[in-house]
């Protein structure tokens, strides 16, 4: 049987914030929100995720359900990679 001391450890564990060590999304001290980058310049979103954006607000359902933000980065690829490679 565990002691008092590792129970409360165990409890303390268990309602730590569950958003530490993510990516920090608070406002930097010019006001600015922090983001991941997601777009890059000159590469366009896919169509179909470009249509899907254009609808309204759409929801990545998730434990968070944060807004949906497409995403167009600059690879070196020139197509995706396939399940061989």
């Amino acid at each position: 049987m565990a002691s008092d001391d590792d129970y409360m450890a165990f409890l303390n564990k268990a309602n730590e914030d569950p958003s530490k060590g993510v990516a920090n999304t608070s406002t930097t001290s010019a006001g600015s929100k922090k983001q991941l980058k997601a777009t890059e310049e000159g590469v366009s979103l896919p169509e179909p995720i470009a249509n899907l954006l254009k609808k309204g607000d759409a929801f990545y359902v998730s434990d968070a359900d944060e807004p949906f933000e497409g995403v167009a980065l600059k690879t070196s690829y020139d197509s995706l990679p396939t399940q061989g490679t």
